[in-house]
């Protein structure tokens, strides 16, 4: 249920804004931005909600408590992904990450969203006791998009550096150094909190905060050239 001193339409709003100037310049018409994989339109943005197969998830990411206020230059954005130009190659997925009391609780609801529509539910290792990273999707065309749920059990309702967030995950073929400067030109040298590296081999992932809505926390992760999505669809991810 909708807490009335929250504006859930604020936080739909701006993810849809965002999201719909990558799509502007990258292929997708109509008024609704629309997740598909597998051949299925399983979440869609129309400013006013997301809905993840039907279901409107937006609740899940509200900051009851939260005093924190970044702002969010939407103007940034844009320039940022004018910018990147040619050098963006995929959205590589949407998602939300928060709190909750009981990770299988968490678990049964989305698979229950997703019973019957040829979706399939995949995890992918955290590293982390309390944290699970799942993705909503289908893996059988790795190009396709998928929508990732990060759950910290024992956290319901708290407000920390990551909680609760909406995050916009892009690939580009950028390396690690020209993609800092591209961040910190347009989000500042402050931007970047957090980097997937992996030994011997280099950093494939990026994330920052571009701003909040209503408490809530939008990040941003971006791939550099090393990032392998083909590899993490087929080989990392698996079926749960």
């Amino acid at each position: 249920m909708n807490d009335p001193k929250f504006d859930l339409t604020k936080i739909a709003l701006v993810v849809y804004s965002l999201v719909r100037d990558i799509s502007a310049d990258h292929n997708q018409q109509g008024e609704t931005f629309k997740l598909v994989s597998g051949g299925n339109a399983f979440l869609e943005l129309d400013g006013k909600s997301i809905k993840l197969c039907g279901s409107d998830v937006t609740h899940k990411i509200v900051a009851k408590r939260s005093k924190f206020n970044k702002p969010l230059v939407e103007e940034n954005w844009r320039n940022f992904i004018k910018e990147l130009g040619s050098s963006f190659i995929r959205l590589n997925h949407l998602g939300i990450n928060y709190g909750c009391d009981n990770f299988e609780r968490e678990i049964s609801y989305y698979k229950q969203l997703i019973s019957g529509t040829g979706l399939n539910l995949y995890e992918e290792p955290s590293g982390e006791k309390n944290v699970r990273w799942l993705f909503i999707g289908d893996t059988l065309n790795w190009r396709d998009q998928l929508f990732e749920v990060v759950l910290a059990e024992g956290l319901a309702n708290t407000i920390d550096d990551w909680r609760p967030h909406f995050q916009i995950d892009i690939d580009t073929d950028l390396n690690e150094a020209s993609l800092d400067k591209l961040l910190a030109k347009y989000f500042g040298h402050e931007f970047t909190q957090w980097k997937m590296t992996i030994p011997d081999y280099g950093t494939v992932l990026s994330m920052g905060m571009l701003g909040t809505v209503e408490g809530t926390k939008i990040f941003l992760g971006t791939g550099t050239s090393l990032r392998q999505t083909q590899y993490h669809r087929q080989h990392i991810l698996k079926q749960i």
